[in-house]
């Protein structure tokens, strides 16, 4: 029993050091009355009551069975950023990786397997050119089917046909982050950004995912030069990914009347792709069809800009803060008996007063019966 008291104190100290947290900050976030109670339970020296460990367990920002595994768990996945947060990093880190482990539970209690898999690609980042990240977004977007418009459908299929973890949150600072763990691949987007720079990013991250084999964290973020470099190979990928050369520069000269474009045609070809007017712009560039001196002169044009804006009103959107595939997978768990409804309630971040009406804004009713089935037969 001391033994078993030592290792779950061991993972304690070991979380909570993880999010920077002293004694006294955990004991005050949890409701203890001194911070000698966290150190006697990081020492092994105390027990642990059942409401105490679901406390200490959200307020670390792990899941409980990571507290309790017989196993010892595997180390947390890195989180490639980006752009750092400048606050609360850690914290968003580890929700994030706990979302990704809950992520992967439902599915397998869903019974959901995920038949293709993400393309991996070697790469050498201090040899990496323009011309191989270009050709891999080509490569990647007739890979995956996305046609001629693949803004339409990528977040899409990342997430219904290859199984990535796309979780939301609001940032004040950081665009998005990547990461690839036990529970597969993630993509933690900035919910406050525009919805076609979102589009851009998760192209971004997907570059990093797939070429996630070649790196290490850590020396990539030390060396700043070479990983600004990287950066801008991933936007490379993602501009050749999104916005393909034939399909657009055939958008582009079809709006060309007279060798001159509106300003209306050019945000109209960008709302088209689902990308910014900036993204657009420099992709046209790089194809050759507009010259840098009009390119820098559009960007910074006001009236441009306030014309810009004006056409994307109707285009924004806000994700909802639990992804709907997630929360379609919990309701099915907790339909088939694997999941309590304490438990659903916790993965969908309401109340258990409150969890009905959190499920009828997912189009989910849990007072129908979803158990009728039909007999197959197997070919």
């Amino acid at each position: 029993m001391t033994d078993l008291r030592k290792v779950l104190g061991n993972r304690i100290r070991s979380a909570r050091l993880r999010l920077s947290l002293s004694q006294q900050q955990l004991a005050k976030e949890i409701g203890f009355s001194a911070s000698q109670i966290v150190s006697q339970i990081e020492k092994g020296e105390r027990d642990v009551k059942a409401w105490e460990l679901v406390n200490l367990a959200k307020a670390l920002h792990i899941d409980v069975s990571r507290l309790l595994d017989v196993e010892e768990p595997k180390p947390f996945a890195p989180v490639l950023w980006r752009k750092y947060p400048e606050a609360d990093k850690e914290l968003i880190e580890a929700e994030f990786l706990k979302r990704c482990e809950q992520y992967a539970l439902l599915e397998k209690l869903c019974d959901v397997v995920i038949k293709e898999e993400l393309p991996t690609r070697e790469v050498n980042y201090e040899k990496l050119t323009y011309e191989y990240a270009e050709a891999l977004g080509e490569e990647i977007r007739n890979h995956f089917g996305l046609g001629s418009r693949p803004a339409s459908c990528l977040s899409s299929i990342l997430e219904e046909k290859y199984g990535v973890k796309i979780w939301y949150e609001n940032l004040d600072e950081g665009s998005a982050a990547s990461t690839k763990g036990s529970f597969g691949a993630a993509i933690l987007m900035n919910a406050t950004e525009a919805p076609w720079r979102r589009n851009f990013n998760f192209a971004h991250e997907l570059f990093h995912i797939i070429t996630w084999p070649s790196f290490s964290t850590k020396s990539l973020h030390e060396d700043r030069e070479l990983w600004n470099e990287v950066e801008r190979r991933a936007n490379a990928f993602a501009s050749s990914l999104l916005l393909p050369s034939e399909e657009l520069s055939e958008a582009f000269e079809n709006r060309i009347k007279n060798d001159s474009v509106k300003y209306t045609d050019l945000i109209e070809v960008g709302r088209e792709f689902g990308v910014s007017t900036e993204a657009l712009l420099y992709r046209l560039l790089h194809l050759g069809v507009l010259q840098k001196d009009v390119v820098d002169s559009l960007l910074e044009d006001d009236d441009f800009r306030s014309l810009d804006k004006s056409f994307r009103l109707t285009d924004w959107w806000k994700p909802p803060e639990i992804p709907e595939r997630f929360g379609r997978l919990a309701f099915v768990a907790y339909q088939k008996g694997k999941l309590s409804r304490a438990r659903l309630a916790e993965y969908l971040n309401t109340s258990l007063i409150d969890l009905s009406n959190t499920l009828l804004e997912y189009g989910l009713d849990d007072s129908k019966n979803y158990q009728a089935s039909v007999r197959a037969s197997r070919r």
